[in-house]
């Protein structure tokens, strides 16, 4: 009996120690800084969209801290280049440049030249002073512009308007009607600031996007980052993707007329947000474009860029850019790809 007493209490010692041990392991791990590193995301309502951060980070505090970096430059360059923020950089100088130059800050006139240049190289497919007419449009309201507001906008939509002094960053409209809106190349921007500031944080692998715009930083931990181009005509919730592209650093932008539209009850015509300047009213020869390239400050408007244009004269384009490839859905749902990608097989 005594023995059987013996190897009972010799067996509860070892299961004791085990479960020390155990604990102890427990413990070391808990302390150990990065040990539970995870990723993290958080999404946040800015610039008129939704603004996604996904981030890996060996330290969870710090990956915390610049997600929380990140959303806070979102929210400063969304209080000063929006349309609709009365005191905004960008409403006061649509307000004010009419009547006489205005002083920009060095980021807003590096904006203003970027903006400019695509215009140029695109002969205005890519135009700023398309917010002339476009302020008449309110999608959530499917209401648009009358006839004679578009006629009498029409003229104010030309970027030869803007007279812009690249080297003491002043800007002035020479058009009374003319008004700016930098949408087509602000998130891009913005996904390039926040890459940027997570660098500088020591972040290696992170995803963030602000509507169609998006900047890949590093790979997913050993895997390619999966974009998925949505379908056109897919349910708006639906998630449905056409193309889905493995990638690691890189900037994407996309372009459709399914982001912001209304259809016109007498004409069954799709009115969106992207407006071919020359005419005034929604660019209707593709349904989608994509672009990849190491900037969102040049994806974003080349994007736009490419819609205006349509798919002859926008892949003229991108092909004869360096470092930048296209693929775009036209009106039919055909897909075409830029020189520098290779379409997937059947």
């Amino acid at each position: 009996m005594a023995l059987i007493q013996l190897r009972h209490t010799i067996n509860t010692c070892a299961v004791s120690l085990k479960r020390l041990v155990m604990l102890l392991v427990l413990l070391a791990i808990f302390n150990v800084p990065g040990a539970f590193a995870e990723w993290h995301s958080d999404t946040q309502g800015i610039m008129g969209t939704e603004v996604s951060v996904t981030l890996w980070h060996e330290d969870t505090e710090l990956g915390r801290h610049a997600i929380a970096a990140v959303m806070e430059e979102m929210h400063r360059i969304d209080a000063t280049l929006s349309p609709y923020i009365d005191d905004s950089a960008l409403a006061t100088v649509n307000r004010l440049a009419a009547k006489e130059a205005q002083i920009l800050s060095p980021e807003f006139a590096s904006l203003i030249d970027k903006s400019l240049w695509f215009s140029k190289i695109s002969d205005g497919a890519f135009d700023i002073t398309f917010a002339s007419l476009a302020r008449y449009y309110n999608y959530r309201e499917a209401t648009g512009p009358s006839e004679a507001e578009r006629e009498a906008a029409l003229p104010a939509i030309n970027y030869r308007w803007l007279d812009f002094d690249k080297q003491t960053r002043r800007l002035s409209y020479r058009h009374a009607k003319v008004k700016i809106d930098l949408g087509g190349i602000a998130k891009g921007y913005a996904t390039d600031r926040a890459i940027a500031i997570l660098k500088s944080l020591g972040v290696r692998y992170a995803s963030v996007s602000a509507g169609g715009d998006s900047r890949l930083l590093g790979d997913r931990r050993g895997r390619p980052w999966i974009v998925g181009i949505k379908n056109p005509r897919a349910a708006p919730d639906s998630g449905e993707a056409v193309i889905r592209i493995p990638l690691n650093d890189i900037a994407v932008s996309t372009s459709g007329d399914y982001e912001r539209y209304f259809i016109d009850e007498a004409s069954g015509e799709r009115i969106h947000h992207i407006l071919n300047p020359k005419t005034g009213r929604s660019a209707n020869t593709v349904m989608s474009v994509t672009i990849l390239g190491d900037q969102g400050l040049n994806t974003d408007p080349l994007s736009t860029t490419v819609f205006v244009l349509g798919v002859d004269k926008g892949l003229a384009l991108v092909n004869g850019l360096a470092g930048y490839d296209a693929i775009i859905i036209d009106i039919h749902g055909k897909v075409h790809y830029s020189e520098g990608l290779t379409a997937p097989s059947p």
